[in-house]
Parts: structure tokens; sequence; C-alpha cells
């Protein structure tokens, strides 16, 4: 079954209502990261902490993208979020096993806390490193809560250009599906950026799909449609 994770940002708290009522979108990713300046970081997270209140917890279809391990934001991130029910995350820039050990651990001990988280957190980790994609394989073994591996292409270009160049993306994508399988997890491609040419989005997804990516994030409802239709070819 193909995924499709659409991103909407906490830091416009106008359209995370209308991003859950998106037809052909699988799940919402309430990013809290890269589409929140760090100025508006509190208020974004105030934006997730009330709809988890709200709610009872997450909404169906929903996860929550923290901030990075390293940043300055994640603790508060988990501190606050956890404690209401989040259980469902999207973890970017994960380097390392302690990096996802640390996290794990922190997560457990505040859903101890008052018993609301009723099993392990699913984590979605996000391979943006290059470190990160050749340590695969010892990040997630032996950790259950992992379910899917993300890519994300714009950190992995940047990370990469020591030792590669941008036209190293599909290798290094490919690189990912190999390991995903070997894991038994799903991988999900990066967003594509072009909002305007849906040519472009459809060969890009397209390809992806043929690669053998199990879904894609997107960042805009008018690019399911199209995303889901280049995937759906890609399978025939």
């Amino acid at each position: 079954m193909t995924v499709l994770s659409l991103y909407v940002s906490a830091g416009r708290p106008g359209y995370v209502d209308h991003a859950l009522t998106v037809s052909g979108v699988d799940a919402v990713v309430l990013d809290l990261e890269d589409s929140v300046d760090d100025r508006d970081k509190d208020a974004a997270r105030d934006v997730a902490a009330e709809l988890l209140r709200s709610c009872g917890g997450l909404p169906d279809r929903m996860l929550v993208r923290v901030n990075a391990p390293g940043s300055a934001h994640l603790d508060a991130d988990l501190a606050e979020l956890v404690p209401l029910g989040l259980d469902r995350l999207r973890l970017p820039r994960v380097r390392t096993r302690q990096d996802l050990e640390d996290v794990l651990a922190r997560i457990g001990t505040l859903a101890g806390r008052d018993g609301s988280t009723a099993g392990p957190p699913r984590v979605e980790l996000m391979i943006e490193t290059v470190g990160a994609l050749r340590d695969l394989e010892e990040i997630v073994t032996g950790r259950p809560e992992v379910t899917a591996l993300t890519f994300g292409g714009e950190d992995y270009l940047r990370d990469s250009r020591a030792t590669g160049a941008p036209q190293d993306l599909w290798e290094a994508k490919r690189e990912l599906v190999r390991k995903a399988a070997a894991a038994g997890l799903p991988a999900y491609d990066t967003v594509y950026g072009n909002l305007h040419d849906r040519d472009a989005v459809w060969q890009d997804a397209h390809r992806a799909a043929r690669l053998g990516f199990a879904g894609k994030s997107i960042i805009h409802p008018a690019q399911s449609p199209v995303t889901r239709n280049a995937f759906a070819d890609a399978g025939r």
C-alpha cells in the first residue's frame, strides 16, 4: 500500500484542521521543525499540545515531527507532548544509535509519569545524513518502536557535499530502500518542492515508486492525486 504523508506546519494553525480532511492522504505530519522559525517554536508546540488535549491524544492519521536530537527544542517538545498522549512521531536528523536510544528513553520516562501512553511509541526515523545511512542497520536493529524510515533529501544533500555531489541523491535513495527492506521496514521518499509543475511532481514520484519506496511525503494537498497516480502507474 502506498503511504502519502502531508506535512502541515504547527506554525500555521489554521491549516491543521483542513489537512485532516484532505482526500488521498494517509498521514498528516504536524511539523514543529523545519517549517517553524526558532522564535515561533513555543507557540507551535502550544498548538500541538492544544490539539492533543482537545482530542484526548493524537487524532487518527496524525503524527508529529518533533525537533531534532541535539536541538534545544526537542526536550521541550517531548516534555510537553508525551504526557498528553504523543505516541506517534517523526524524528528528524538521527545520526547515531545513541540519538535514538536517548529519545526513546526520554519518552519512556515521560509516558510513565501518569501512564498516559498505553504502549511503546511508534517512530518514523528521518535519514538525513551520510553517517545515518551508512550505519542504518546498527541504528534500527532491535528497536521495534521504529516503524518506518523517511528520507530527508535537502538535509542529506547539505551533509553529503563534503563527500559527494547532488547527482548522488538518487543513489542514496536506492541505498535507503535496500537497507530498509533488509530491516523489514517501509521507506518513504522525501518531499518534492516544486508545487506548480505537475509533470515534474509526477516524474519524481514515479521514479521513487520504481525505485521501491513504499510512499512519499508531500507539502501541499494538490500533490496528493498526482503523486498517488504516479505510484499507481509505476506498480502496473
